[in-house]
C-alpha cells in the first residue's frame, strides 16, 4: 500500500511540474557561435496568432515556408567594430551587406547585443555598427533597448524606455534617431508545434511605441514620424530565437503583419525548376502539371502534403518506395502550390505549378 502511495505522489508531482509554465533566463537567448535558421512564411497567410490561454496547444504545423534566412550572432570582438564594442558579453548580428544606394550607401550594418545583469538583468540591444566611405562609424543606445527583462516567466509585465541615435558627423549623410518605450506581456504558455517540431513554450506581446527622425543633407531639419511595432513571440528554452513570431506594425489599433517566420533547420526549397539535391531525393514531374503530378520514389520518402500558399493542406498522401506514384491534382485551382515530402524527421519542399 505504501508503495502504491508513493508512485500516485510521484506521478501527481511529476504531472504538476509538468505543466508548470517556463522561465526564461538570459542563457536561452542567443551568444557567442550561434548558428540559427528560420524559414519565413508568407505574410498573407491566415494565422491565428491572437488565441492564448494557460497550459495551452498552439498548433502551426501546416505552416508553408517561401523562403529561409540564417541569424549568425559572434563576439564583438570578431566584428569589424570590436574596438567600439568591447566585452565578452556582446554579440554582433549581421543585419545587411549593403543599406541604401548612392552616395547613401552603409555596409556591413550589424546590431550589437549584451546580455547584463545590472542595472536591469536583461537582454539589450546595445547600438549598431556601420561603414561608410570605408569609416566604421558606431551608432549607440543612451538608453538601451531591453527586449526581454528576466526572469521572463507566465504572468509578467514591464515597461521600459529606449533612446538611439547615430551620430552626428560628416561621416555619416543621415542621422537617424528614435526614442520611446516598449511593453512586453507574457500572455500565455503551453505548448506549440511548427514544422520544426513540438516545445514547450511561452507566448509572449511585445509592442515597440516609438518617436523616429531623420535629417540629411538634403532635409537640413529633422522630420519626424510615429513607428510603432508589435510582435506576437513564442518563446522556448531550446530554440535561442523564437520558436515562432508574428511581427508587424501598429497604426492606431490596427496590426498589419509583414513578417512570419520560425525556427527551422536548413531544407531545399525549389522554386519550380528542380534543384540538384531534390533530384538526387526525388523525381517528380510534369512541371506544371494538369491532372496528375508523377513521382518516382527511390529514397522511401513515406508521405507527400500538398498546400496552397496560405498553408492550408490541400492533399496528403503516402508514398510507395521505387515506384510511380500518382497524386491527383486536377482539382486544384490554376496557381502556384507547396508540396512536403517527409520520411522521419527528414522532409524536402517544393513548389510546382497546377496548370
Amino acid at each position: 500500500m505504501k508503495n502504491l502511495l508513493l508512485k500516485v505522489a510521484l506521478f501527481i508531482a511529476i504531472s504538476a511540474k509538468a505543466q508548470l509554465p517556463i522561465s526564461l533566463t538570459n542563457a536561452h537567448f542567443p551568444g557567442m557561435n550561434d548558428t540559427l535558421r528560420y524559414s519565413n512564411v508568407s505574410p498573407t497567410v491566415s494565422i491565428n496568432y491572437t488565441t492564448t490561454g494557460t497550459n495551452f496547444n498552439w498548433n502551426f504545423s501546416n505552416l508553408s515556408p517561401i523562403s529561409q534566412g540564417v541569424r549568425e550572432y559572434k563576439l564583438a570582438l570578431q566584428t569589424p567594430y570590436f574596438l567600439f564594442f568591447i566585452g565578452f558579453n556582446e554579440y554582433g548580428e549581421k543585419i545587411a551587406d549593403t543599406l541604401g544606394a548612392g552616395p547613401l550607401t552603409i555596409t556591413n550594418y550589424y546590431n550589437f547585443y549584451r546580455k547584463q545583469t545590472s542595472p536591469i538583468n536583461a537582454y539589450v540591444v546595445d547600438g549598431a555598427g556601420m561603414t561608410f566611405s570605408s569609416v566604421p562609424v558606431p551608432s549607440y543606445y543612451s538608453d538601451k533597448d531591453e527586449l526581454y527583462v528576466f526572469p521572463l516567466t507566465y504572468p509578467s509585465y514591464d515597461s521600459t524606455t529606449f533612446k538611439f541615435s547615430t551620430p552626428t558627423t560628416t561621416l555619416l549623410p543621415i542621422v537617424y534617431s528614435k526614442t520611446g518605450y516598449r511593453v512586453t506581456k507574457a500572455e500565455g504558455w503551453g505548448t506549440i508545434t511548427t514544422p520544426f517540431g513540438t516545445e514547450p513554450c511561452l507566448k509572449i506581446v511585445t509592442t515597440q511605441y516609438s518617436q523616429d527622425s531623420i535629417k540629411n543633407t538634403i532635409i537640413p531639419f529633422p522630420v519626424g514620424f510615429t513607428n510603432n511595432q508589435r510582435s506576437y513571440q513564442w518563446l522556448t528554452t531550446t530554440s535561442k530565437i523564437p520558436y515562432l513570431e508574428v511581427n508587424g506594425n501598429l497604426v492606431g489599433s490596427n496590426f498589419t503583419i509583414t513578417q512570419i517566420r520560425y525556427r527551422d533547420n536548413y531544407q531545399v526549397l525549389n522554386s519550380v525548376v528542380e534543384s540538384s539535391e531534390l533530384e538526387n531525393a526525388l523525381n517528380f514531374y510534369p512541371n506544371p502539371v494538369k491532372n496528375e503530378l508523377q513521382i518516382e520514389n527511390s529514397k522511401n520518402w513515406k508521405k507527400i502534403e500538398i498546400y496552397n500558399l496560405n498553408g492550408q493542406l490541400l492533399i496528403s498522401q503516402n508514398l510507395e518506395k521505387s515506384s510511380k506514384n500518382s497524386v491527383y491534382v486536377e482539382k486544384l485551382p490554376i496557381g502556384l502550390y507547396n508540396a512536403k515530402i517527409f520520411k522521419g524527421n527528414e522532409q524536402f519542399i517544393f513548389k510546382f505549378i497546377k496548370q
